[in-house]
């Protein structure tokens, strides 16, 4: 019934798993994709684009704001590396060494656990579960108004009339923003792009939202930063995104909600025994109503 949510309903889950595996560097040799590229070949290993591609996406995000072109040859020269170990600990016979065992069991416990929650989340999630919640969504995000306004932010009442006065005399907003507004977005002509309500200080807003498009505030408004003259630019009312745009979220939404579930009655269900790091046994932890 849910084939089509299969693929997604994984992303989900595989987001949510209780269990952690290691990022690493692509280290097995892979047959070439069609549309990939030779970057390396490593005693006879190929290394091909994508897997540069899938390790830069797993670099810090202070190390990939320098850039693939900056990192390449340094990301490259560690995958020749990792790829040097991998052959050479092979050829040593370190896959039947102890510790490799281990951790091969650790992986495989993780991915077991990773794909039996992909797959009760799966068997849970539903067309209807989905439609409820964006449902809840919408009662939660009605369709809002938003004004795109600019302001002249002035210490005292006198200067912000004088503000006023530049402007009914000829001089434009914009201007009259850079040349007199004490606020950090003198420098764009007042502008404050689009705003809710909510965003603003009550005096403001209310100041704001009254005006129409193209008017300006006949008197300065005063707030808790100084004196301020508005110009409301446009005026918009701004609808939530559609159930198919919104599809990705909801399902992380409920997939989450699921796997909570899940996990609870799993434990419920289950005979635990817990203890304190002494080795004592634990109290029993309430359940919450």
């Amino acid at each position: 019934m849910l084939r089509q949510f299969n693929a997604r309903a994984v992303l989900v889950a595989g987001s949510l798993t209780l269990f952690a595996l290691p990022q690493a560097f692509a280290q097995t040799a892979v047959p070439k994709p069609a549309d990939d590229v030779l970057v390396a070949r490593v005693e006879g290993t190929p290394i091909f684009r994508n897997e540069v591609l899938r390790a830069f996406s797993s670099l810090p995000k202070q190390m990939q704001q320098s850039g693939l072109a900056t990192v390449y040859p340094n990301l490259l020269e560690r995958m020749v590396q990792q790829r040097l170990l991998v052959i050479n600990g092979r050829k040593n016979n370190m896959a039947a060494n102890d510790t490799v065992k281990q951790r091969l069991k650790q992986l495989e416990d993780a991915v077991i656990g990773e794909v039996y929650l992909n797959q009760l989340v799966e068997q849970n999630i539903t067309p209807g579960s989905l439609e409820a919640r964006y449902k809840e969504f919408l009662k939660q995000n009605p369709p809002a108004e938003e004004v795109r306004a600019r302001h002249i932010l002035l210490k005292t009442e006198v200067d912000a009339k004088n503000a006023i006065g530049h402007v009914n005399a000829g001089k434009t907003f914009e201007e009259a923003a850079r040349e007199f507004s004490t606020g950090p977005s003198a420098s764009n002509g007042g502008d404050l792009g689009y705003f809710k309500r909510g965003d603003m200080v009550k005096p403001f807003a209310d100041a704001a939202f009254a005006l129409k498009a193209g008017d300006v505030t006949p008197l300065p408004v005063k707030t808790r930063f100084g004196w301020h003259v508005i110009k409301v630019e446009d005026k918009r009312t701004v609808t939530p995104p559609s159930f198919e745009k919104m599809k990705p979220r909801l399902l992380r939404e409920v997939g989450r909600n699921i796997a909570v579930g899940v996990m609870q009655q799993m434990v419920e269900g289950s005979k635990v025994e817990r203890f304190t790091l002494e080795g004592k046994p634990l109290p029993a932890v309430p359940k919450l109503k």
